[in-house]
């Protein structure tokens, strides 16, 4: 599942190569595409491929829930338009899934890339079920673009639902499938290249992923919350104060690990 507005030349393609170029070769990609003056025409030569051109402008949310309702399989994953999947990333998830009929949702580590596709860091998530909740009162712990689920799981809880902002409708679903009862994993190994660069969405949108990311937390783990949480979502509520800028070499700064 790939939701996209205005896609780069280069990434876009790149993340949909990372996906046909899987170790598992039986798969679909169904891409949901927004209209945008800058989109360019892409076309791609495969029959795995299902590119849905919206006829106007969505949403973030109702991409999502129209490519989770065309998808086919019982078993969906997500992608960013300008991530990579390294190329085992989805029998690796799947063969967890298969042994872990328990688990629901399944995300991974991330391998943090730049505009020009250098690692420069990752991004650590805890990996077992306990610890994953345990951390949502903090911050989100399963990282969207790295997901695979039961399809299933996501239409029962009623899918992506979150309007009062743009993003961070993954971290309110995750929120609700925990309130639910799912159990959710993270594999221990980096399976997904995250891009991080000056025109992205993930740059672009970071004050307003603040406000939702608050929103979610008061909505969902407010009464759960520890010491450590509560000071970390006080000093959330500070950095809505500070210029966009720094808003963004902070959040770099404390949510990535650079190479050693």
């Amino acid at each position: 599942m790939m939701p996209v507005l205005a896609p780069h030349a280069v990434y876009f393609r790149q993340a949909v190569g990372s996906i046909l170029a899987q170790t598992i070769e039986d798969l679909e990609l169904v891409i949901v595409e927004d209209p945008s003056p800058a989109s360019p025409r892409i076309d791609f030569d495969d029959p795995r491929v299902r590119h849905i051109r919206n006829p106007s402008r969505t949403s973030l949310v109702d991409q999502r829930n129209l490519a989770l309702a065309e998808a086919r399989a019982p078993i969906v994953a997500m992608l960013d338009a300008d991530d990579i999947a390294e190329p085992a990333r989805l029998e690796r998830q799947l063969e967890f899934l298969h042994a872990h009929p328990d688990v629901g949702v399944i995300g991974s580590q991330l391998a943090v890339i730049d505009h020009d596709g250098r690692r420069v860091g990752t991004r650590a998530y805890p990996t077992e079920h306990a610890a994953i909740v345990a951390a949502m009162q903090r911050y989100n712990a399963i990282a969207q673009p790295s997901v695979m689920a039961r399809k299933h799981v996501l239409t029962d809880a009623g899918g992506y639902q979150y309007r009062t902002y743009p993003v961070n409708e993954d971290y309110e679903l995750w929120s609700r499938l925990a309130a639910r009862g799912v159990r959710f994993a993270n594999h221990p190994d980096a399976l997904v290249q995250y891009r991080v660069h000056p025109s992205g969405t993930k740059s672009a949108m970071l004050r307003r992923m603040l406000r939702a990311t608050i929103d979610v937390k008061q909505r969902y783990w407010r009464d759960q919350m520890d010491l450590h949480a509560r000071l970390r979502l006080w000093g959330e509520h500070a950095l809505l104060g500070l210029p966009p800028t720094w808003v963004l070499k902070l959040f770099v700064m404390t949510q990535y690990r650079g190479n050693t």
